[in-house]
């Protein structure tokens, strides 16, 4: 399990449902900003000529999710030399918040679903994080500039992002994220 630290009022956590309580993961937490951020795409208003998506499909037998994700960003580089991608949050409406004092800062759900992506890819590559070097569940986590110059550019995943029917303990059941790093 790879630690998040949840922000105070975070909408998503990272926690186990099952285990209210107990610790939040990097892997529930990009899970649950995946599912969240397909909630709202299919219940709030695009901002027009955007091309954001994202997908989700479960299969509950093989218990693997399949996620494709698509967000336009602005890429600038910093004085630092390091290049930074910000995403615009494209659905009117949204209640979404990172919280405070937590592991992301992210001002809007696209922005926290690109990093978070983005951090499960890099915990993958650690060997420290996936000693077994695991086969890679984030197939492709990538930046691609506009062809047309400028600072336009998309940011695009496609995950087999495991997944567990937990039970509740007041009966029920959720699918979550499941932990796969250390």
């Amino acid at each position: 399990m790879a630690s998040h630290t949840s922000g105070t009022g975070a909408t998503v956590t990272g926690v186990s449902q099952a285990v209210p309580g107990g610790p939040a993961s990097k892997e529930r937490y990009v899970y649950g900003l995946l599912a969240k951020l397909e909630q709202e795409e299919n219940d709030l208003i695009r901002v027009a000529n955007r091309t954001d998506a994202v997908s989700m499909s479960v299969n509950l037998s093989t218990k693997v999710a399949t996620v494709s994700l698509l967000i336009n960003c602005q890429v600038a580089v910093a004085a630092t030399g390091q290049v930074a991608a910000t995403a615009a949050h494209y659905l009117t409406g949204s209640t979404f918040t990172s919280g405070a004092g937590g592991s992301s800062t992210a001002p809007n759900l696209a922005q926290a679903a690109m990093q978070g992506v983005t951090d499960l890819k890099l915990l993958e590559l650690d060997l420290t994080k996936n000693p077994n070097n695991a086969a890679a569940n984030v197939r492709r986590c990538q930046i691609v500039m506009a062809a047309s110059g400028g600072t336009n550019a998309t940011f695009s995943a496609d995950i087999d992002f495991p997944v567990e029917v937990v039970q509740l303990p007041g009966g029920g059941s959720v699918i979550e994220g499941k932990n796969w790093l250390l």
